[in-house]
């Protein structure tokens, strides 16, 4: 692990348990000196990553509230939710949509529509949720290249085979082969009792998975109408082209208002 990874990971700690840690507790969990813990501490307070609050006590600092704000201000993903979900929401349609996304082995929601709901559902904003239950996680896991997901596999695979995907590799394989075939999943409860989900993909660039599309609804018995899988497929579609957009229209201002950067050329100079 680099010194960069090791000064990151003390952010780990930090979680709506445990959102106090002191500089001998980082130290004892982490396994640092108490001289490295003191500087790396002292980086993450100095970039604002970290705050003191006195007597050896560090909470997560204000920087990150200051990138919260520009990621839902500027993140694509969320930008292109907000041009996209609307037209359903917004005409007193039931349901909850979830917009997700994957880092590491954690699937984040970023985004929900409506904002303020009087759905109980406890994976919103924020807050991680499993990595192999749910509509929403499974429905990218579908779509991940076979090389990440045979490492994931290995690693959980106890997991995974708890989770109903497979105890075997080539059952898990097949499994998410048929989700991709059918370009959604449906869940019910595997995440919150007395909801069912139906989630679709999010793709840009090269059929790249970088999120999920997720609509929760109570659980009433009934599946998922044929129009409702057709909407959300569709607008998972959306937001996906909408990205693609995004990204050109960025590709184009750099090209446009930034200058090259000149390639670099061997020195042919001689003694």
């Amino acid at each position: 692990m680099s010194s960069l990874e090791r000064l990151l990971s003390i952010l780990d700690l930090y979680t709506e348990a445990e959102p106090v840690w002191t500089l001998e507790e980082i130290a004892s969990e982490m396994g640092f000196t108490r001289s490295t813990t003191y500087r790396y501490v002292k980086e993450l307070c100095d970039s604002g990553l970290l705050l003191s609050i006195g007597k050896g006590a560090h909470v997560l600092g204000p920087r990150i509230i200051e990138f919260d704000r520009q990621i839902r201000n500027c993140d694509p993903l969320v930008a292109a939710a907000n041009d996209v979900l609307p037209a359903r929401t917004g005409g007193g349609n039931p349901g909850l949509f979830l917009v997700c996304s994957l880092y590491g082995e954690k699937v984040l929601c970023i985004h929900q529509e409506p904002v303020i709901s009087d759905f109980s559902v406890s994976y919103t904003r924020g807050r991680p949720m499993p990595l192999f239950y749910g509509a929403t996680a499974k429905v990218i896991l579908a779509y991940l290249p076979e090389r990440r997901l045979s490492k994931l596999f290995l690693n959980h695979r106890l997991e995974i085979s708890k989770a109903g995907l497979g105890g075997e590799w080539d059952e898990f394989r097949a499994g998410l082969k048929a989700i991709r075939q059918a370009g959604h999943v449906i869940s019910r409860g595997e995440v919150d009792p007395g909801y069912y989900a139906l989630g679709a993909p999010i793709v840009a660039g090269e059929n790249k998975v970088i999120g999920s599309l997720t609509l929760v609804e109570h659980d009433r018995g009934q599946s998922f109408a044929d129009e409702t899988i057709a909407e959300v497929t569709e607008a998972g579609r959306r937001l996906s082209e909408r990205i693609g957009h995004i990204l050109d229209d960025h590709d184009a201002s750099i090209s446009t208002h930034r200058p090259a950067i000149p390639a670099r050329t061997a020195n042919t100079n001689s003694k």
